[in-house]
């Protein structure tokens, strides 16, 4: 929490690019979409499949509230729009999940994907709501700042940041978030103690809805236009990837998971266009050999490295990470190659990968980084059958 509250003083001070400070509005939007999305799966034990759907109703009722309100004098500032932002998606989530979170598991998930294709569908009915552009200085300013600049809004995404995780931090540490983890965990024993299991998942729907609301108004707040897009089924799954690769079994897992997906989208797509494919392959790789997440796999490298009875493991954890490496550069080295000899477009004889002048026609890259990803694949397999002995 610290961390976070430091970061919008310093941030601005460290750099003038203004495609860093959107980079990190990016970011802080994420955040809070993992954070909503963790009390559903981490807590109540529901598999969303349309959790985009509460993230563009804040959007969605974002844009209206700015047009509305703009061009005359009102209170309605710009620190206060992911504020109605957060209620549109607290209405969403009340409506949709009175009947969806009276069943759990496979069903929910069924009932979440249908939601959310229905949501889809109806764009072409209410086109209107679904959108718009907006003029953000339009609205009457706050403190001397119109927040014409994307580092004023930085300062109102990140505050909204420190807000929604001091709820969700709150809502967990609460008895009423305790029993809906009970709920989640055995819905028949939080039954048996006299709570209704069903109201606890719907209230935890509604919270979690409400965060998703409040991301929803940021986003419209720093693009200042907002499209059907953003409830796309592509939107729920890029979420459902920042939770599972930060891990929902410690609470600073998704944001750390959203930080680091957004920071890999931003950085590669910008230099490759197979940034799509790499986010896959990092999403299988942790799926298969971290299913708790990357802040489930640190936690338990650091419990076994405190284990003085374990000999040798920080050197197999040493070597798992190089050879991770060594089979990340032979992988991209390969693939980029592939997709420079396929690109009808390709106008240079050679590509630049990782700093060195690569020519794909020649055989020496090829069998450069097959010998890599060999390698690196044996290091690995060797590393990991000494840390399972």
């Amino acid at each position: 929490m610290l961390a976070l509250a430091v970061l919008p003083l310093l941030a601005p001070l460290l750099t003038t690019s203004m495609s860093t400070i959107l980079t990190l509005n990016q970011m802080g939007i994420a955040v809070i979409l993992a954070v909503s999305y963790n009390l559903l799966l981490g807590k109540a034990g529901l598999l969303s499949l349309g959790h985009a759907a509460y993230f563009g109703f804040g959007g969605f009722f974002a844009v209206h509230v700015i047009n509305y309100f703009s061009n005359g004098d009102s209170w309605i500032v710009a620190p206060l729009i992911p504020f109605f932002g957060g209620l549109m998606g607290l209405v969403g989530a009340f409506v949709l999940g009175s009947f969806t979170t009276r069943r759990g598991g496979l069903i929910f998930a069924m009932l979440s994907f249908a939601m959310a294709e229905l949501v889809i569908a109806s764009s072409t009915v209410f086109g209107r709501f679904y959108g718009g552009s907006i003029d953000r200085t339009t609205l009457p300013t706050f403190a001397g700042f119109d927040f014409q600049a994307d580092t004023e809004v930085f300062f109102i995404v990140w505050a909204w940041v420190i807000l929604a995780i001091g709820l969700a931090a709150w809502f967990n540490a609460s008895p009423l978030g305790r029993m809906a983890e009970a709920a989640g965990q055995n819905s028949e024993r939080a039954e048996c103690l006299g709570y209704d299991q069903k109201k606890l998942k719907h209230f935890t729907f509604c919270v979690s809805g409400f965060l998703a609301g409040i991301a929803g108004g940021l986003f419209a707040l720093t693009f200042e236009f907002v499209t059907v897009e953003i409830i796309s089924l592509q939107q729920s799954w890029l979420i459902l990837q920042m939770v599972f690769i930060g891990g929902t079994g410690v609470f600073w897992g998704p944001p750390l998971g959203a930080i680091l997906l957004t920071a890999v989208f931003s950085g590669l797509s910008g230099t490759t266009e197979n940034w799509n494919l790499y986010a896959g392959i990092l999403f299988i790789s942790i799926v298969l050999f971290a299913p708790n997440g990357l802040s489930g796999l640190t936690n338990r490298i650091f419990i076994r490295l405190r284990n003085e009875n374990e000999e040798g493991v920080g050197t197999a954890y040493l070597l798992s990470a190089l050879s991770l490496s060594t089979v990340a550069v032979g992988l991209v080295g390969i693939l980029e190659m592939i997709s420079f000899l396929n690109n009808p477009l390709a106008t240079k004889a050679a590509i630049n990968l990782f700093g060195i002048s690569v020519n794909p026609v020649t055989l020496w890259p090829w069998i450069t980084f097959s010998f890599l990803l060999v390698c690196g694949g044996f290091g690995f397999r060797t590393s990991r059958d000494k840390l399972a002995q």
